[in-house]
């Protein structure tokens, strides 16, 4: 991959911030906009930022799940009538209030943990935002999709059947949903966004940690896996794509570029399934060495230019 097209414009960097300098200086002229290499975390320090990005990702959902069994917002009667458009709505509007409280808690996180400014977590809609979501996106689509409607004609995956509740377009706008604002925003501002910066270090260092913490965070969704190595091998997927979102991250100067690539693998399993692809272990396998690859060339370019 050309990873020359993502190059950022602008290059970033930490200034330390005067011992005696007043906390209102730290907070405001002292740093750049993200992505930005801060002084690294110790071992206690790591593990902290790791523990505090796990419960806010739980914490997110706190409004989301009240508000959706609300009445107003319930969508049953829509779905039966067929009012496909009111019911899209409400849950989208439900769906945000995850993306919207996550960057809540990372103002916080910014703000009085590592009393630093907003801008260094590099969440931001300016001129790269778009062309960053469709580098992400379009690179899990070419990985994903081929990978997976190969495995499922070898017979290595289990080739699923596309369940969509109503019009064509609802399960499209549904995955999108899902994708790119439920979890794509959300755990990519928070882990690719605050976490490392907020981890420190080199930015190997920043990638490689903040990478093993979302992997192992997936165990609380591991429960289809029927062994022990076929669990290791989803946490590890994780993390091996998370790598390859930070690297995107760094490389491309725009946070969106890793919501791209994280909601793109849900859009290309979608279109994967469509083609007759599936899921399996042999697919998890194929994500690591292919999000491995990536995230290492667009690493590697990255750190040449520095």
């Amino acid at each position: 991959m050309n990873t020359s097209i993502v190059s950022p414009s602008d290059k970033t960097t930490y200034t330390s911030p005067s011992s005696n300098s007043p906390v209102s200086s730290r907070l405001t002229s002292d740093y750049s906009a993200g992505p930005i290499q801060t002084p690294a975390l110790g071992p206690l320090g790591t593990l902290l930022r790791l523990i505090i990005a796990f419960v806010a990702l739980l914490a997110s959902y706190g409004p989301y799940l009240p508000l959706q069994k609300l009445p107003v917002m319930d969508i049953q009667a829509d779905v039966v009538a067929g009012n496909w458009g009111i019911m899209v709505a409400k849950e989208g509007l439900a769906l945000a209030t995850i993306p919207l409280t996550a960057l809540v808690l990372i103002w916080l996180f910014t703000r009085f943990v590592d009393r630093r400014p907003f801008k260094v977590n590099g969440i931001r809609v300016d001129r790269r935002a778009v062309s960053g979501l469709l580098i992400g996106t379009s690179i899990s689509l070419v990985v994903i999709v081929p990978a997976s409607i190969l495995l499922g004609r070898l017979g290595l995956v289990e080739v699923l059947d596309l369940n969509v509740n109503g019009p064509f377009w609802v399960g499209v706008v549904r995955v999108l949903l899902a994708g790119f604002v439920m979890q794509g925003i959300t755990e990519e501002f928070l882990w690719r966004g605050w976490v490392t910066q907020s981890l420190g270090g080199s930015w190997k260092r920043q990638a490689v940690i903040a990478a093993v913490g979302f992997g192992l965070i997936h165990i609380i969704s591991n429960g289809g896996h029927d062994s022990l190595w076929q669990g290791a091998l989803y946490l590890t997927s994780s993390g091996a794509f998370g790598f390859a979102a930070a690297a995107l991250y760094f490389a491309t100067g725009s946070i969106w570029a890793a919501v791209g690539i994280h909601g793109g693998l849900h859009l290309a399993n979608f279109v994967a399934t469509l083609l007759g692809g599936g899921e399996g272990p042999a697919l998890d396998a194929v994500q690591i060495v292919l999000y491995l690859a990536i995230g290492g060339a667009v690493m590697q370019q990255f750190l040449k230019r520095q």
